[in-house]
């Protein structure tokens, strides 16, 4: 949903419910993998340079979770930074936290993924795109690839 800000920015406004899920990923067998929204792999995350995301995460996990976006410079906004137990305290279970995230100063391809207990291993990761307002150059086409390794364990399991 995108909802439109003072400016030309815009308010990227996303409501994360941050779960596990039993797939499948190669039709033999079968893992336990966290998901958002009942979806792996996590659909990646588009913002325009100036936009503001604003991520609402529900934690329905049975243990605590954080989420960090990694190569934003989180300059004075430390806190939401998704570094668990040195930002913050990361969302307990059944609770609920709002990240944002202003991308005024960056562009590129980054990445989401969860900070607590290596929980990016099972599935908690995404792309995060911050396209630049104004395009250094012309090109057809811009293709995200991003490529999962799987473990027939969990984090936990291991």
């Amino acid at each position: 949903m995108y909802i439109a800000a003072i400016g030309f920015a815009e308010r990227v406004e996303l409501f994360w419910d941050i779960g596990r899920l039993n797939i499948s990923r190669d039709g033999y067998n079968t893992w336990d993998s966290i998901c958002v929204n009942n979806a792996v792999p996590i659909p990646p995350v588009h913002v325009t340079q100036g936009d503001v995301l604003v991520l609402n995460v529900r934690n329905s996990l049975d243990v605590p979770t954080a989420v960090h976006a990694h190569g934003i410079y989180h300059n004075y906004t430390d806190y939401y930074d998704g570094a668990e137990m040195v930002t913050e305290c990361g969302i307990p279970p059944g609770e609920n936290f709002t990240y944002i995230i202003d991308t005024t100063t960056q562009a590129g391809d980054l990445w989401i993924h969860g900070h607590v207990h290596s929980q990016l291993t099972d599935g908690f990761r995404t792309p995060f795109i911050i396209h630049e307002k104004v395009k250094p150059t012309t090109y057809d086409k811009d293709e995200v690839l991003y490529f999962e390794d799987w473990n027939e364990r969990t984090f936990e399991d291991m």
